[in-house]
């Protein structure tokens, strides 16, 4: 069985008023550690660019520049990016359409534990091409779906929402009472960055 990882750092991060992907948590860059994490239980990982893709690039290659995993992350340009996240989420299904399972993650959750990553593969069940993390009843990211859905992705209009994809009636989901309160934080904003520094 084939699992991928799939990163998006395409975005321009405006609420954020500085770049995403390269915000440092504990002295390492998100889109670094979200990667490493990946690759833990990934083959590869997949990182689509698009707004300042230059900087991501060197970022990583800076990163993995003595680690044997170098040639395991790829990063990806989506010419599109502006035209909102489902683009992105198009362009890197694109890449990996010979996996069997892709993990889908945001760029700005660098938090979960290397633990999380196994527990969530575990979840894996051919009964079903969608699966989401939830604690205490709320839905949360990353989730992992299934080869089953990467033509629907592909196909569908760039306006879609993965979502959309998830709730359209034919999708088969599973959620999974995980236990990690971590599945519900990102950071948009200024603010919620001071709350990850303090």
């Amino acid at each position: 069985m084939k699992i991928n990882g799939l990163l998006i750092a395409a975005g321009l991060s405006e609420r954020m008023g500085e770049f995403k992907p390269l915000i440092k948590y504990d002295g390492v860059p998100f889109i670094v550690v979200i990667a490493k994490k990946l690759l833990t239980v990934c083959e590869n990982a997949i990182i689509v660019t698009g707004h300042k893709s230059g900087e991501v690039e060197a970022a990583i290659k800076h990163a993995f520049r003595e680690d044997p995993l170098f040639h395991r992350v790829k990063t990806i340009w989506n010419p599109d990016y502006e035209k909102g996240m489902f683009t992105s989420l198009q362009t890197g299904i694109k890449e990996l359409r010979e996996s069997d399972w892709v993990i889908f993650h945001f760029v700005d959750q660098p938090f979960h534990k290397e633990k999380f990553y196994y527990e969530l593969v575990d979840q894996i069940d051919e009964k079903f091409d969608w699966i989401q993390p939830v604690y205490d009843g709320s839905e949360g990211h990353p989730v992992i779906f299934s080869k089953n859905i990467f033509l629907k992705i592909i196909s569908s209009p760039r306006e879609f929402s993965p979502r959309m994809i998830r709730d359209d009636g034919y999708t088969k989901k599973k959620k999974w009472e995980c236990g990690y309160s971590e599945i519900l934080e990102d950071y948009d904003t200024p603010e919620d960055l001071d709350n990850l520094n303090r």
